[in-house]
């Protein structure tokens, strides 16, 4: 070995070599100072050859083994003249730490060992790699212990290297126990051993991913019955490596699958028929049967409370259950099932049997609604688990559906019927064109519809504008004529809120407060619905039930509030044909008879007192509004108008309703009074041309305005008895109160 290994001039070859190679090369004596140092030392540590000979190598690069407790073995050996590896960290120049590898050569001589020459080199990128490596290790490790899947690794013989946790409590083996022997020899049951081979090599041969299911054999002597997903780890070459296998115990899930399809069976059998007896026992029965359950109960709801639908197991239990009362009630209020590992420590728990040790009970849900509640019990401690829960779930999920699916085929045939019965409703309403007739009609019509308790038909007077009530059923007849008041009760509250009123929660007195006397029912849920045509109010229909679970369905609500829209289209029918038969013999704006309507009237009037005459009599009265052309061109036909309402009102008021009054002209009324002397006529007319004087009308500003009005009166001619000898008689007084004046009344001879 030369003297020095620092490359001179003198040593072009050793200069060539050790600047160029990646090692560190330096050398020690044997007290371990630095005594050669080449370039490449230089690059890898940092110090300069001046700054490192002469230097412990210890000081200068504080070195540590990868293992320190062999260094003590290391240096023994280096001074036993044998070359040693090592690897571990030095501190750099820089103050970075850096993992190298280095191979120590002692150099010898005369036998002694009097230095070493060292070879080192950076390993931190390969040293990282490993850590790296291994950390992946821990993390896949850690995420196969804490899967709840099954994970079993294969090697290409079938030997298992993997066997995770969720494995091990499966199956009650340790991995230790079974991992480097084949799967088939240790798990597997020897009937099922050809088929898990043959999947195997069907995998290996690159047939990846597939998926199979087998029977796995515990320590226990249990067979669960496992799905798995393979697939294959393979070389760079595409060779497959190693088989891995992911499963899921499903045999609770294939046990369940079995009695949900018996379930499916007779669900379909408790759609048809509904919920009776003997549909909700086949029920029972499959889970009997196929699933081994010994104490069954099958509660549904029954109005506020729960009633037994069917039972298998029990002695004698309750037929009928508060929705507070027990585990069921509290289910059924909770819409939550519950596993009662010991209802012995449960205080609701109310017995079914004096053995039972545990409980599930699971809520029927339909529609956001609780339906019933499925009761499974069982005698022996840990019988009933969280998979059975699970189980009874499904179960009462499939029951709901059929439960529903039955209401609703049930609601499709109810809503076929009310809307026939709907259908009859409008023709035979249609038909009655008279609004009293009508009114009465409409309480049998209904009833046919939708069967009540009591109805009660309101309508409109339209004479004051009040509601009042014209006909009803289940209540006494005297309720007809009673005012109901906008507001008050359900009738009231649907003629002001012009919406259905409905009372659902058994209020009692629902019904207006006029009406509550006539009532025979402490509780009456009802529903008021607006009769509304043409944004007006014409009245209302209220239906009741009496008793606190008497109500109505939905469907029948919703044809209730049909027969609303289709009795105001009736009543305002109604109406609208006895206004049009008013307009033909009444003047429109005063609402008197017109011309037409009264000369018939008279002819008619004539002739009864031709067939009394001598011992009758009849007197008419001719009225003209005094200077009515001028008052209209003084203050505008709108309040002429006002005039002749208000004249044709005291025309109203002070004649008898057997009286024929009309308007005669644009501003001449007439009035006909049979069995009326000449001298009372003069009396009834003069009353009525004072009545006028009296009041007014108002203009726009507020000022009263006044008008008069003359009348000339006659009395039936029996020499000559004809409608043209009275009335023109009548005129001959009018003429004459006119030229006298006016304002006044006066008496033809």
């Amino acid at each position: 070995m030369p003297s020095s290994l620092r490359p001179t001039a003198d040593h072009g070859i050793d200069h060539l070599l050790f600047d160029h190679i990646s090692d560190a090369v330096f050398a020690t004596d044997v007290s371990n100072n630095v005594t050669h140092w080449t370039p490449s030392a230089q690059r890898l540590f940092g110090y300069t050859a001046d700054e490192a000979i002469g230097r412990a190598f210890g000081d200068l690069l504080p070195f540590r083994m990868a293992h320190p407790e062999d260094e003590a073995a290391f240096f023994a050996e280096l001074a036993a003249g044998r070359t040693r590896r090592g690897t571990g960290t030095v501190r750099l120049r820089d103050g970075s730490a850096m993992w190298i590898e280095s191979s120590v050569e002692p150099i010898l001589q005369d036998g002694r060992v009097v230095g070493s020459v060292s070879v080192s080199r950076d390993i931190s990128a390969a040293v990282a790699a490993l850590e790296t490596q291994a950390e992946q290790e821990r993390f896949i490790s850690a995420v196969l212990d804490v899967a709840g899947a099954l994970v079993v690794v294969l090697d290409v013989h079938g030997r298992m290297v993997r066997f995770n946790r969720a494995c091990e409590r499966l199956m009650g083996f340790s991995a230790a126990e079974v991992v480097g022997r084949e799967l088939w020899d240790v798990v597997i049951p020897a009937a099922e051993v050809d088929d898990v081979r043959a999947t195997f090599v069907e995998v290996s041969a690159g047939a990846f991913p597939n998926s199979h299911e087998n029977h796995w054999q515990t320590r226990s002597g249990a067979l669960p019955l496992i799905a798995w997903q393979n697939t294959c780890l393979t070389d760079a070459r595409g060779a497959v490596t190693h088989v891995i296998a992911t499963g899921i115990d499903i045999t609770e899930a294939r046990r369940a699958d079995v009695a949900l399809r018996g379930i499916e069976t007779v669900g379909r059998l408790l759609a048809e028929q509904g919920p009776v007896p003997s549909a909700l026992d086949a029920v029972l029965g499959e889970l009997e049967t196929r699933m081994g359950y010994r104490f069954l109960s099958l509660y549904l709801r029954d109005g506020h409370g729960l009633r037994l639908g069917a039972q298998r197991g029990f002695g004698a239990i309750p037929e009928h259950l508060d929705a507070g009362a027990g585990v069921i009630g509290r289910v059924y209020r909770t819409g939550l099932g519950e596993l009662v590992a010991d209802v012995s420590t449960d205080p609701d728990y109310m017995a079914g049997s004096a053995e039972t040790a545990t409980e599930i009970a699971v809520p029927l849900v339909g529609d956001e609604e609780t339906l019933g509640v499925l009761n499974l019990e069982s005698t022996h401690a840990g019988d009933l688990a969280p998979a059975d829960l699970r189980l009874a779930s499904a179960v009462a999920d499939r029951l709901s559906t059929a439960l529903l699916l039955n209401a609703e085929q049930q609601a499709l045939r109810e809503r076929a019927r009310l809307f026939a019965a709907l259908s009859e409703f409008a023709a035979v309403t249609n038909a009655i064109l008279e609004p009293g007739r009508l009114v009465a009609a409409l309480v049998d019509a209904v009833d046919a519809v939708v069967p009540s308790d009591t109805i009660v038909i309101t309508t409109l007077d339209r004479t004051d504008g009040r509601y009042r009530v014209g006909a009803v059923h289940g209540l006494a007849d005297e309720a007809v004529g009673t005012v109901i008041e906008p507001g008050d009760g359900n009738t009231g509250r649907a003629i002001a809120e012009r919406r259905v009123v409905t009372s659902d929660h058994h209020v009692h007195d629902p019904y207006a407060s006029a009406l509550r006397g006539y009532v025979p029912y402490d509780s009456i849920n009802g529903i008021a619905v607006p009769l509304i045509r043409e944004d007006a109010v014409l009245g209302v229909i209220s239906v009741g039930r009496a008793g606190p679970d008497a109500t109505f369905s939905v469907v029948e609500r919703e044809v209730i509030a049909l027969l609303g829209s289709q009795a105001a289209l009736a009543l305002a029918n109604a109406h609208l044909v006895q206004e049009v038969s008013s307009l033909a013999v009444r003047d429109g704006l005063t609402g008197l008879f017109n011309r037409r309507h009264f000369d018939a009237a008279l002819d008619l009037a004539i002739g009864r007192y031709r067939r009394r005459a001598p011992a009758g009599s009849l007197a008419a009265i001719m009225f003209d509004l005094d200077h009515f052309g001028q008052f209209n061109r003084n203050h505008g036909h709108l309040l002429g108008d006002a005039v002749l309402r208000l004249f044709s009102g005291i025309l109203k008021e002070r004649l008898r309703s057997a009286d024929l009054v009309a308007r005669y002209g644009g501003e001449e009324f007439i009035a006909i009074l049979e069995d009326c002397s000449l001298p009372e006529a003069v009396r009834v007319a003069e009353g009525v041309r004072r009545e006028l004087e009296a009041r007014s009308v108002t203009d726009a500003e507020g000022m009263p305005l006044h008008a008069t009005v003359s009348a000339g009166c006659a009395e039936i001619d029996p020499a000559d008895p004809t409608r043209d000898s009275l009335i023109g008689r009548a005129d001959v007084g009018l003429f004459m109160a006119k030229r006298a004046g006016r304002n006044r009344v006066i008496a033809a001879a």
